[in-house]
């Protein structure tokens, strides 16, 4: 008889036994070299000893410490609607707030007594500690989770290395390193979006997976649509008053900040991003037909599956890929292994846990082709596709060894390594950013 967590078309794989010496030093040893793996052919790309976060350049930072001071409007930013507040903040009823995701802000205010002197505005923040918060926990839970996935330790380790080297998470990291509050969002949405999958594909205890949901959807509001898988999981479990208490929880402090800085629940602020920024391309069309609408499904759709990158020198000793805009290149183009998703589409549709898994990454994946932005600026990537990718990953993640699957594995996250080296600068030994 099949598991009823196991997809019944899988390549075989034996889990490591819990008491076996020589399978838990074997893991130990796949996962040390995974990390030596990861500073080879990523160190130089985010470069730990440098990661910091300047409070006056990051609103979600800023917006701590305005809650700290008793406000929720940003400080030092004036009451000027122009091009002179920071990027991507609102200018609302004479006020300038932040209108990304609070978990930054959160991590802010439980962090401030380590930090005395946070409340200055132009203090570096958090640098160890963030350091500790959102880069390491990214290496420790891919490993478990495609580990638990796959069943083979030096798997999971590849998988690891090709989600971190060889997807749009590569760059994200490196500018999440010089405290850009988007990539920031990012980077920790991923490591919510696994431990979710993780446990909707394995022991369905819920809580892990309302635990994963609240990192995502406090980094990325439009992963919230994962909320209904979780409560049809919850509903067969029987704790369906559990998880509906959980996404109340995850809820409440979005829509709580919106009513007291917008007026309205559900206006997460974005509209209000270009008051007096009508010349900008993404203002019109915000403008024109709305923060999310039909008429954007089409544009987004090319950058995000279609458009092809651009080698724009090649020599003996360098390969030069660019992108001819700044609004993406097709994820199937930059991460190849993706490909497995629709190749063995029978399989996983077959599994029940992980047929709901992967279409409820359809209804993400709508909203995100019906914004009035495509994910700007991404010359070579597509970073919103981040909001399903891990979770493809996790999906498809027993069949990617076995066979002929192996080499095609193996070939995909090769190319990914490569394509994303050539697009990463690496970053300057003083810092400041690539």
């Amino acid at each position: 008889m099949t598991h009823p967590h196991s997809p019944p078309s899988a390549p075989a794989s034996q889990p490591i036994a819990s008491g076996d010496r020589a399978s838990r030093w074997r893991t130990i040893a796949c996962f040390v070299l995974m990390l030596a793996a990861i500073q080879l052919v990523m160190g130089p790309k985010i470069r730990l000893s440098q990661w910091n976060v300047r409070a006056d350049e990051n609103a979600g930072v800023l917006e701590g410490v305005a809650w700290l001071d008793g406000r929720l409007d940003l400080p030092n930013q004036g009451t000027d609607p122009s091009h002179t507040r920071m990027h991507d903040t609102a200018y609302f009823d004479g006020k300038v707030y932040n209108v990304f995701p609070p978990l930054v802000g959160f991590l802010t205010v439980i962090l401030s007594p380590l930090h005395r002197l946070m409340l200055d505005a132009t203090d570096v923040w958090l640098q160890t500690p963030m350091v500790l918060i959102f880069f390491w926990p990214v290496p420790i839970v891919g490993f478990i989770v495609f580990l638990k996935q796959t069943g083979e330790p030096a798997w999971a380790a590849l998988l690891t290395v090709g989600w971190m080297g060889g997807t749009a998470l590569l760059p994200e990291l490196a500018d999440a390193g010089c405290g850009q509050l988007a990539q920031m969002n990012h980077v920790a949405s991923q490591v919510g979006l696994l431990i979710f999958a993780a446990d909707l594909l394995g022991k369905r205890r819920i809580w892990p997976a309302l635990l994963g949901l609240a990192i995502a959807v406090w980094t990325r509001q439009m992963t919230c649509l994962y909320a209904l898988p979780l409560l049809i999981v919850a509903a067969r479990q029987r704790r369906l008053v559990m998880c509906v208490i959980g996404l109340a929880v995850i809820a409440a402090p979005l829509l709580t900040l919106n009513q007291l800085k917008f007026g309205s629940p559900l206006d997460f602020g974005y509209r209000h991003i270009y008051v007096n920024r009508d010349s900008e391309e993404l203002a019109e069309r915000c403008k024109a037909y709305g923060v999310f609408s039909p008429r954007f499904f089409g544009d987004n759709f090319y950058y995000m599956h279609l458009a092809p990158p651009r080698i724009d020198e090649i020599s003996t000793t360098r390969v030069h890929i660019v992108a001819p805009h700044q609004h993406g290149v097709s994820i199937w183009m930059t991460t190849p292994l993706l490909l497995l998703i629709l190749i063995d589409a029978k399989k996983w549709y077959r599994d029940a846990p992980r047929r709901l898994l992967a279409l409820s990454t359809l209804p993400v994946m709508m909203g995100l082709l019906c914004y009035h932005g495509t994910g700007f600026i991404q010359p070579g990537w597509n970073r919103f596709a981040l909001d399903f990718l891990p979770i493809w990953l996790a999906v498809i993640a027993p069949y990617a060894r076995g066979g002929w699957r192996g080499w095609f594995t193996i070939c995909c996250t090769a190319w990914s390594l490569l394509y994303f080296q050539t697009l990463v600068p690496n970053l300057a030994l003083t810092g400041g950013g690539p």
